[in-house]
């Protein structure tokens, strides 16, 4: 300790000062990954009385969003990165320690204050914005910068320029911990990445930190709640870039949750589920996992009622009732249960492909993109079984939540009803066409509701339409009317990726919908808004408004095609 303050002393982050009114606090160090330490105040008493406004840092959920497939990247880090921000001289009085029976006080910006996160934060993001205002991609997390661009030479010319920038602003590069050359390969917050194998990983330290851990558990056979509580925060990590990783600490958390708090240190016997679940993590710690998945190549929207479940699998509907042992159990578990139907019955279809599922249960779907959770053990069996689906035949989810009342079809079947069919009445489609010009085919219609003569329907038997499913080609048409169910909306726009022309889009105004962005991104020019939707849209199979059509909002978008990314 005397050689940090010594230091701290000499870089001028402590001074001396006279015996004054106070706010003493005090001073340990922790180790970094490079060996050396890192002074940290023990502010706890002092963070009680400063507030704290929320914000949000970047997490590893961002950085697959910021790379791109074959990028080449650099990772650039602020030495001493709080100090160089100063305190105020009227405001050091609240940052001092006594040392040798030396009163100090903190100058700059120091760890272990609550607010500090937030304001170094902001001033390093004023810093990426005036990178990304130059052109440059940038991502930053505190005191680490991410570069990345697909040229090499360009990505060079870029660090150069970040370089020059953080060292007119008065700030150090740490030489060490940086990568200042473009490379395939960056470790950046903890995770390897190599955006061009498609890959992320633990670094070797890590995994063999992890291993060590579990390895000294497992030879004892006995741990207690401080220590698994510690290698389960290790396995939390771990889990973003280690496959199936969640799934298989699950146990390891129940059991935790099951050890009393008021003794810590008291060893407990390791039960079997939590040694199976070490034992799996000690031969899967060196896996990888992708950046990014495949692109969707299934569509599956479920519902589940009391009565039994509905699907749509692409385009064919499937239907199930409940048996004498599922009928009593809650609607989370037949939610679970009918997604679970549906991969076991078709997983040799959907073998290696991913699979795009909307539902309207939030707790199912928190489950499944969670790999599980701790309070439902029946959830978390039913989770586990569709899992093993997953890894058997390398399925992939990309979960969705669609609201119940979007979700109409899926809901139909589920309670053996007729399929619902939407039609928007000439009364209100002859102002669209008026204003954009009228289609020359309706992709999304049947025999009988249709908005233009040509169209395109799912029926088989219906020889007036110009063919079946409208998905089954590639659409090439100066204008055409869409219109289809709203869980289709994924699928319509990533049909568009390979179609030509211009396209009428019906589509609810969902504002949290995960692809409403990719439909202001084509469209050509702001939407039209449906009003009175109770006298201009109807279900032809009643001739009547849907139900809660007054909760709905129709937008119509004038859309181009083409690959938008």
């Amino acid at each position: 300790m005397a050689q940090q303050v010594q230091l701290l002393k000499n870089m001028g982050v402590l001074e001396p000062v006279q015996v004054s009114p106070s706010f003493v606090s005090k001073m340990f160090l922790i180790p970094k990954d490079d060996g050396s330490s890192r002074p940290i105040f023990n502010l706890q008493n002092l963070n009680n009385f400063v507030h704290q406004s929320k914000f949000r840092l970047i997490n590893l959920q961002k950085v697959p969003s910021f790379l791109q497939a074959n990028d080449w990247l650099a990772k650039i880090d602020i030495l001493n990165a709080y100090f160089h921000l100063s305190v105020s001289p009227r405001h050091r009085r609240f940052l001092r320690l006594i040392f040798n029976k030396e009163l100090l006080q903190m100058t700059c910006l120091p760890f272990g204050l609550s607010s500090a996160p937030k304001v170094f934060a902001s001033v390093t993001n004023w810093v990426a914005q005036l990178l990304r205002n130059q052109g440059i991609r940038v991502l930053v997390y505190l005191d680490d910068f991410l570069l990345a661009h697909q040229d090499m030479s360009a990505l060079q010319h870029h660090i150069n320029l970040t370089i020059n920038l953080l060292r007119s602003l008065g700030w150090h590069v740490n030489l060490i911990k940086s990568n200042l050359s473009p490379q395939k390969e960056v470790q950046y917050l903890g995770i390897l990445w190599n955006p061009s194998q498609n890959v992320k990983k633990l670094p070797i330290k890590k995994h063999l930190v992890i291993r060590e851990t579990i390895k000294k558990i497992l030879k004892r056979t006995f741990t207690n709640r401080k220590e698994i509580q510690s290698l389960i925060g290790m396995l939390n990590f771990a889990s973003f870039a280690v496959p199936y990783g969640r799934l298989n600490y699950r146990q390891v958390l129940s059991f935790f949750q099951r050890l009393p708090d008021s003794d810590p240190l008291r060893y407990h016997p390791l039960p079997q589920v939590v040694i199976s679940n070490l034992t799996w993590w000690l031969s899967n710690l060196k896996e990888s996992s992708p950046i990014y998945p495949p692109l969707t190549s299934h569509y599956l929207t479920t519902d589940a009622s009391g009565s039994g479940w509905g699907a749509i699998l692409d385009n064919t509907k499937l239907v199930g009732t409940w048996s004498a042992q599922e009928i009593p159990c809650h609607s989370n578990m037949k939610e679970m249960f009918a997604i679970l139907n549906v991969l076991r019955d078709h997983c040799h279809i959907l073998a290696n492909s991913t699979v795009s599922i909307q539902s309207d249960n939030k707790t199912v779907l928190s489950y499944l993109r969670n790999q599980g959770g701790t309070r439902s053990s029946q959830l978390m069996a039913v989770t586990f079984q569709l899992y093993q689906i997953l890894q058997e035949h390398k399925i992939h989810l990309s979960l969705h939540h669609l609201p119940g009342r979007f979700n109409v079809e899926a809901d139909h079947l589920s309670r053996n009803c007729h399929y619902p069919e939407w039609h928007l009445l000439p009364v209100f489609t002859k102002i669209i066409f008026a204003r954009w010009g009228l289609p020359i085919i309706d992709l999304f219609a049947s025999r009988r509701a249709h908005v233009v003569p040509r169209y395109v329907t799912l029926d088989q038997t219906d020889d007036q339409a110009v063919f079946v499913d409208a998905f089954s080609r590639p659409w090439n048409y100066s204008l055409a009317w869409v219109f289809p169910p709203p869980f289709l909306m994924p699928k319509v726009l990533a049909h568009l990726n390979v179609s030509k022309g211009r396209f009428l889009i019906v589509a609810p105004r969902w504002e949290k919908s995960y692809w409403r962005t990719d439909l202001k991104n084509r469209a050509l020019a702001a939407p039209f808004t449906v009003y009175n939707l109770n006298k201009v849209l109807i279900d032809v199979l009643t001739n009547r408004p849907p139900p809660k059509v007054l909760e709905l909002t129709l937008e119509i978008w004038i859309c181009g095609a083409g690959n938008q990314c």
